[in-house]
């Protein structure tokens, strides 16, 4: 499948109720900014760990979502972009920063397709997380776009959900298994990731999106083929989000849930 229909029917699967699924798993813009205002490190505390005081930086968090993340960053000082294809998305972090008393720019594009007038140059940091890679049917293009935005010195942090557990692994009773491909390269119909926090009712009209798993190799070579120097590849356990709520206690600390990589722009290549 070719990256602009896979885009196009994840614009459509993105746009349906992704204000509505957010209010129901964080209240209203208004709710939530007064949760963010009131402890603004809680939702980004695992990226300042790793670094530092973000006062005068600027950030761009690539496929940005809700906004969560681009506010709490503007609350703490920094300079933040996002660009998503959701203007259901755009419109509950616009919301979300209003209410929170700070500004963020939010661009409603395919970040493979930003308008050349936006000018994502000269970024301290750009954030990639989450379930945001599968939508890609090719890395280097996105890659590149994270390494031109970058400023020589610049870093790009991806923190995503480990492939041994989104490609692989399975719970059965006390037992975790291999039930899937790990080296699949098959691009997958799925339900939109934030179907789950919607009605039984609202859940069946949705429409589905187009995914392609990736294997952490194949993701760790696209960002160093890119001219990115990696510094740092964590690997976390204890992610209860794979294992259903009857799993044997413990279970989920036996394996690989998330991991967080930290690449260098070095120079300019591209």
């Amino acid at each position: 499948m070719e990256q602009k229909t896979l885009s196009r029917v994840n614009q459509i699967g993105w746009n349906q109720s992704a204000y509505q699924a957010w209010t129901n798993r964080h209240g209203s813009p208004n709710e939530y900014a007064k949760k963010l205002m009131e402890k603004p490190v809680d939702a980004v505390s695992h990226y300042l760990n790793l670094i530092g005081d973000v006062k005068g930086k600027k950030i761009a968090n690539y496929l940005g979502s809700k906004g969560n993340k681009a506010v709490s960053f503007a609350l703490l000082g920094a300079d933040v972009t996002v660009v998503d294809i959701s203007e259901d998305n755009r419109k509950y972090a616009m919301e979300l920063a209003t209410e929170a008393e700070v500004n963020i720019k939010y661009i409603v594009s395919d970040i493979l397709e930003v308008p050349e007038n936006e000018e994502l140059t000269e970024f301290d940091f750009v954030l990639l997380e989450l379930g945001v890679l599968h939508y890609f049917v090719d890395l280097l293009p996105l890659f590149k776009v994270v390494y031109n935005s970058l400023k020589p010195g610049g870093q790009f942090i991806l923190r995503d959900y480990h492939p041994i557990v989104s490609k692989l692994v399975q719970v059965e009773g006390n037992k975790m298994i291999a039930n899937g491909n790990y080296f699949s390269e098959e691009v997958v119909e799925e339900d939109v990731a934030y179907s789950i926090l919607l009605s039984e009712e609202e859940r069946t009209t949705l429409s589905k999106v187009n995914i392609r798993r990736w294997t952490l190799g194949e993701i760790v070579t696209a960002i160093s083929s890119i001219g990115l120097t990696i510094s740092l590849l964590e690997e976390e356990a204890g992610v209860k989000w794979a294992f259903p709520s009857n799993s044997p206690e413990g279970i989920e600390e036996k394996m690989p849930g998330l991991y967080t990589l930290i690449a260098t722009k070095n120079g300019d290549l591209y």
